[in-house]
């Protein structure tokens, strides 16, 4: 119960810093509901469970993270996105395709003063449209203008944009959850050429990048996790969970009529050597925390029966047991192909909950 107890006193301490300055709080009162975030990428924003608040960055109302934070009676915020790299928890992420909007208002001032009160009233108008998740807005760049006197018509590129994912964290947040690093490595690559196309050159092609990329996705992961901690003032802890087995076997040789390529131990290997680096990564800054600790590898694979429920690879293979969404699964769209199904996600959430106790 160590991280738990730690969570615990972070929200009883700051209930009695409320009561110091002058917050009024009930006698015996319940320390208040824990905060989680949970970041990342579409094995946390939620592909593959068939429910979705939206379809740009995919996220679900049935995450592992959101059956975590019911569980423990918590607040959850979800900021992951289908399609995040490591960059985004720490950059603006730029959502789709810019689009335009024209619009004539009455401004005053020089050409600059002008341009800049258009904006503010293009922005006050929500003249690019209403964003449909707190954590996103529209980047608005004025492309041409025509004054006329004091009316000025403008068109302006609207571009959605989802913050920084770090920017949810606070002092407030008691633990943040986040899987990140698969397409750094080019995961949708790998699947289209491993899983669809069944492409031997196709397929070494991509788990060669993807090996030579894993050293530097590394310490780019650890800085990102560094500043996750920074945000929260160090009272969150982080845990970075691992992906389950993405097929069945640790042998499978394409292409099937003539293999010439064993696709499934490559993509084992590669799998296995990612969650090594990413547990010694984890490991080395919790070490590091000047002896507070704060940061947890989860490793998912077990609470997933090892390969049990990865996909089949092969042509026409019954996909009854996986807890991944299969290539060409009817009903389906593309970015939920090979992504957690709810029983995926409860596996996670089992693995998770574990960590947390």
């Amino acid at each position: 119960m160590r991280r738990r107890r730690r969570t615990l006193s972070i929200a009883t301490a700051l209930a009695a810093l409320a009561a110091g300055v002058g917050v009024a709080v009930p006698a015996g009162a319940a320390p208040p509901s824990p905060r989680y975030v949970v970041m990342g990428d579409s094995y946390s924003a939620g592909n593959g469970t068939g429910t979705y608040e939206e379809r740009t960055c995919w996220r679900s109302p049935d995450t592992y993270a959101a059956k975590v934070a019911a569980q423990d009676g918590a607040d959850l915020t979800n900021v992951a996105c289908s399609g995040g790299v490591v960059a985004d928890i720490t950059q603006p992420r730029a959502l789709g395709s810019p689009f335009v909007r024209t619009a004539t208002y009455e401004v005053s001032g020089t050409a600059t003063v002008q341009q800049r009160k258009w904006l503010q009233r293009a922005e006050a108008e929500a003249l690019c449209g209403t964003p449909a998740q707190p954590d996103w807005h529209y980047e608005q760049t004025i492309t041409s203008s025509a004054p006329a006197g004091r009316q000025l018509t403008a068109t302006v590129s609207c571009q959605l944009t989802a913050a920084a994912q770090v920017d949810a964290v606070t002092p407030r947040t008691d633990a943040v959850f986040l899987t990140v690093g698969g397409n750094d490595i080019g995961f949708s690559s790998i699947v289209l050429q491993c899983l669809v196309l069944r492409s031997a050159t196709g397929c070494k092609g991509t788990i060669d990048a993807a090996n030579a990329t894993l050293p530097t996705l590394k310490s780019e992961t650890v800085a990102a996790l560094t500043e996750i901690r920074k945000r929260s003032r160090g009272n969150a802890e982080v845990y970075l969970l691992g992906y389950p087995h993405l097929i069945n076997t640790d042998s499978y040789r394409i292409p099937e009529a003539a293999p010439t390529y064993d696709a499934g131990r490559a993509l084992h290997d590669l799998q296995l050597l990612g969650d090594d680096l990413q547990r010694e990564g984890v490991a080395e800054l919790d070490a590091g925390a000047r002896g507070n600790g704060g940061f947890t590898f989860v490793d998912v694979k077990p609470a997933w029966g090892g390969m049990a429920h990865g996909i089949d690879p092969r042509t026409a293979a019954d996909n009854s047991q996986a807890w991944l969404v299969p290539v060409l699964a009817p009903g389906r769209e593309l970015p939920e192909w090979v992504h957690p199904t709810v029983e995926g996600h409860t596996a996670t959430a089992s693995a998770l909950t574990a960590a947390l106790r």
